[in-house]
């Protein structure tokens, strides 16, 4: 590939320090389209049309998250470290969805910028992946590198480890599905603060990194949404999330053995200190995960007493 003689100009003033860059294009965070570069999952189709105005696209771009170490000052405060350098903990994350959100377009009632957190949440949500807004962009991403100086590109969420809470999965359009037809429901729901507590609990858990901190983040997910009072808290936590997930019969009562044994594992990291199994650990969140779901489905938050007299409830 030849390179042009500007480029080796640009490139010399770089390295003497002296490079001006040109001025990003106008941008407007508020109100212009929006590119936002989820890592984390391949899409199934080329494109998929979440709702008018919010749409997820296949693209590709690939951030590499290397710590570089300088050994010598640089000549000016302009000019780049001299080498050689060292890369220490290189780390990466690959773009391959974008979410596009329409310029002017607001159609789930928040601001931009959460618009397409929200959309990321209620994926994570349902996919039970470590997916990442990692970048939003002014243009699609593709189009990024024909101008890369005055590109518009700010970084969201940069988390480069993760505990998986569930086994990895490939995404369905099923998946996507569910999303679209639940979407408003869900941005309904966030209206209510408990709803809204317990759904930005359970989000931010993924980025724990300890098992223990993290079931214990799950079941204040659950205890959030449940809302089982004060007095004989386990029992009746329980008896109410077996009830709410599942039908009368033999399933639910072997449900509510697998949460008790789960809220005891929570209990044993609280109070002393114990690193829950793989499975309880997972366990926790596959049932903090069901029971937003059910919440969502339902359009309403669950109403313990209800769920208590269900549970007496043998047919």
């Amino acid at each position: 590939m030849e390179i042009s003689k500007d480029e080796i100009a640009r490139l010399r003033a770089i390295a003497a320090g002296d490079y001006v860059a040109p001025p990003k294009d106008a941008f407007d965070l508020h109100a212009d389209a929006l590119f936002g570069g989820i890592t984390g999952f391949p899409l199934p189709m080329h494109a998929f049309e979440v709702m008018s105005g919010l749409t997820l696209t296949r693209t590709y771009a690939h951030l590499s998250a290397a710590f570089i170490l300088a050994f010598s000052p640089p000549a000016k405060p302009t000019a780049p470290h001299p080498g050689p350098w060292a890369a220490i903990d290189a780390k990466s994350l690959t773009i391959l969805v974008e979410a596009k959100l329409d310029a002017g377009s607001s159609p789930l009632g928040f601001d931009r910028l959460n618009t397409l957190w929200f959309l990321v949440a209620l994926l994570r949500l349902r996919l039970a992946l470590p997916l990442q807004m990692i970048a939003v962009a002014d243009r699609p991403f593709q189009e990024v590198p024909r101008n890369t100086e005055t590109a518009n590109v700010l970084p969201v969420e940069l988390n480069l480890s993760h505990l998986l809470t569930a086994p990895p999965r490939l995404p369905t359009e099923i998946d996507l599905v569910w999303v679209r037809n639940n979407v408003e429901k869900a941005a309904r729901l966030m209206k209510e603060p408990i709803f809204n507590r317990a759904m930005q609990t359970l989000d931010q858990a993924g980025a724990i990194q300890s098992s223990g901190a993290g079931i214990v983040i799950a079941w204040a997910a659950v205890e959030t949404l449940i809302r089982p009072g004060s007095r004989q808290i386990t029992d009746r936590l329980c008896r109410a999330l077996a009830a709410y997930l599942n039908p009368p019969g033999p399933t639910r009562d072997r449900a509510f053995n697998e949460i008790a044994a789960c809220y005891a594992a929570r209990g044993g990291a609280v109070h002393a200190g114990d690193l829950p199994e793989a499975e309880e650990f997972h366990a926790a969140f596959r049932l903090a995960r069901a029971a937003i779901i059910q919440c969502i489905e339902d359009g309403q938050l669950p109403d313990i007493d209800a769920l208590l007299d269900r549970w007496k409830s043998r047919t």
